[in-house]
């Protein structure tokens, strides 16, 4: 098969299996074969059997409740008025859309930004989502459509080499940002009792780094990310934001416990004793002190993650789901 991806990234051609920061979306490719290219040059593409759009996120100006803060264009929209989906039927064979972020977000651009989003979905063959949790959403909007599950993903090659080496410390997967919760999850980090770190991200918050028990790692290439999460023993990771998963399948490819969102298919398979509501805090700060003092519990939650990731997220599946939901 032809396949082509179409991300707002400025480059052509295929994914090595050695490329340093392979991300998700790049693990999909990788794994498919598939073609990049940038998604404002669709016209060009053609011939293809398989084109999968990944529209950028774009840009939104409002607080939490709604209100416009900056009376700025959402940078994508001339990108959703634009006939992408048809104009790529004409020139190749099926089309689908990839979810990325949170179902929601479209909620946050203007009226005619959400009503162009949602006709560029209804114009497409079929939709993959992250998770099952995701499923229904899309599958409410589009009752007769094809939602399948595009699985999160990871190519071991550059990885399969690191030896783990859990130091007594915790890992928070996220700034202090309603996006990511990440003071939420540094609260319940100190029943660890042990020194806590976090990454450096686009959401990292002013005199965040001035906490004094907060560490911060500054962002990275993946293959560096998943050299130093290798060194950690805990995780945590209360996010509201139902996304792609790939910090609770990191932490689980290196058997490391990570307490998290339980509507994030790889939190929920490879940690299910550890997937929480997401604002269920008490029950975070619980399973973070049994994880701390019960070391049976923590074996045990430790390989539980190592073999739900090597039987649910292996590459050998990942192809073999995608060949069926292709055909």
């Amino acid at each position: 098969m032809k396949i082509t991806f179409l991300t707002e990234m400025n480059f052509e051609g295929k994914i090595s299996q050695d490329h340093p920061n392979m991300r998700t979306e790049f693990a999909w490719m990788n794994a498919l074969g598939a073609t990049h290219s940038c998604i404002y040059n669709f016209q060009n593409i053609k011939d293809q059997d398989h084109i999968f759009i990944i529209i950028p996120k774009g840009e939104v100006f409002l607080n939490a409740v709604g209100v416009k803060l900056v009376n700025k264009p959402n940078p994508i929209s001339e990108l959703l008025k634009t006939k992408i989906v048809p104009i790529l039927k004409s020139n190749n064979n099926k089309v689908h859309y990839i979810q990325e972020g949170p179902s929601w977000l479209f909620n946050d651009y203007g009226i005619i930004d959400q009503i162009n989003f949602y006709n560029i979905l209804s114009e497409c063959d079929s939709i993959f989502a992250h998770n099952k949790h995701d499923v229904k959403f899309y599958q409410g909007l589009f009752p007769t459509k094809k939602i399948n599950i595009m699985p999160t993903l990871l190519i071991e090659n550059l990885i399969k080499n690191i030896l783990p080496k859990a130091e007594d410390k915790v890992i928070i997967g996220g700034n202090f940002a309603r996006w990511y919760g990440g003071f939420q999850g540094y609260l319940a980090a100190d029943e660890f009792k042990v020194d806590k770190w976090t990454q450096d991200s686009h959401a990292k918050r002013e005199n965040e780094g001035d906490l004094t028990d907060l560490y911060h790692l500054q962002r990275m290439p993946w293959i560096d990310w998943m050299k130093t999460l290798s060194t950690f023993k805990y995780a945590i990771h209360l996010m509201p934001t139902i996304a792609a998963g790939t910090f609770s399948l990191n932490c689980a490819y290196f058997g490391i416990p990570c307490i998290g969102n339980n509507k994030v298919d790889t939190q929920l398979i490879c940690h299910p004793d550890l997937s929480v509501d997401v604002d269920d805090v008490e029950k975070a700060r619980i399973l973070a002190k049994r994880l701390k003092e019960d070391q049976e519990f923590y074996n045990k939650c430790s390989i539980t993650a190592k073999d739900n990731y090597n039987l649910h997220y292996n590459i050998e599946k990942f192809k073999n789901t995608l060949k069926h939901q292709l055909i």
